[in-house]
């Protein structure tokens, strides 16, 4: 008789803990070097997945990160509970679709075009309508892109992975995609050892804040905490470790002086 009341109580505190215990998050990212990449190996990496697990580990939030097609998680992000999504540009029409932590960085986007494509004088030719662009579904910047006179299935590709369309751009199935100050420089490198051409910037877009972004069923206190350890990490010299030896100067200071003014 006591050994079943002793079974009795030992399943109730089980209970009552898993009660009281946050659900485990599930973590969603995309292929956006050098941010998040798989490796040779097969291995998760980047600058973004190594800041979002110093944070996991100091608000002790075990849970793996996985990289799916950024529609696809996106989508998930909407629709499931417990979802975090990175890194997510933060807009006026996204703003109560989630909850918000950040920003992870500040990015300049601007349409390019492949240099071979645009003529003599690219300034000329701008955003015309013979042309090819090419944007993954889900991006803010589908918009603009259809506003010049692109569509879907005539002069517009949209993929699901947001790295498809500079390989697309390589292999010159296309001629615009959309890219952010970051990877610009490393992305010509890239299009002038393979294809023997350059970038050209023809339309410069907006800046844009990318964000940690949490489904909406996430407690609030979990939400400030996560808040507190980021701009913690941006206090303390972790992000600038982290972020120091692929990013500009300009933008590691510009986090640290909001973090410092927060």
């Amino acid at each position: 008789m006591k050994a079943g009341w002793l079974f009795l109580l030992i399943l109730y505190a089980i209970e009552v803990r898993a009660e009281n215990e946050a659900p485990y998050l599930r973590i969603l990212t995309e292929h956006n070097p050098p941010g998040q990449y798989l490796t040779d190996e097969g291995k998760l990496a980047g600058v973004t997945v190594a800041l979002i697990r110093q944070l996991q580990q100091r608000l002790n939030e075990p849970a793996d990160i996985e990289l799916l097609p950024w529609a696809r998680a996106f989508a998930i992000a909407r629709q499931d509970a417990h979802i975090a999504l990175f890194e997510t540009a933060r807009t006026a029409e996204r703003e109560h679709w989630f909850q918000w932590v950040g920003p992870l960085k500040y990015v300049q986007t601007a349409i390019y075009g492949r240099a071979d494509r645009l003529g003599a004088n690219p300034l000329d030719t701008g955003l015309n309508a013979g042309l090819i662009a090419c944007e993954y579904r889900y991006s803010l910047h589908v918009d603009l892109l259809q506003h010049h006179g692109y569509v879907e299935g005539k002069n517009l590709v949209l993929t699901l992975n947001h790295g498809d369309c500079f390989q697309m751009l390589l292999r010159g199935r296309v001629d615009l995609v959309v890219l952010h100050d970051a990877v610009v420089a490393e992305r010509e490198k890239q299009l002038q050892a393979q294809a023997g051409t350059g970038l050209y910037r023809l339309k410069q877009i907006r800046e844009v804040e990318l964000y940690l972004a949490f489904s909406l069923d996430v407690a609030p206190e979990r939400i400030a905490a996560w808040q507190q350890a980021l701009q913690q990490s941006y206090l303390d010299g972790s992000m600038r470790q982290l972020y120091q030896p692929v990013y500009s100067e300009y933008l590691i200071e510009r986090l640290e002086q909001w973090a410092r003014q927060e």
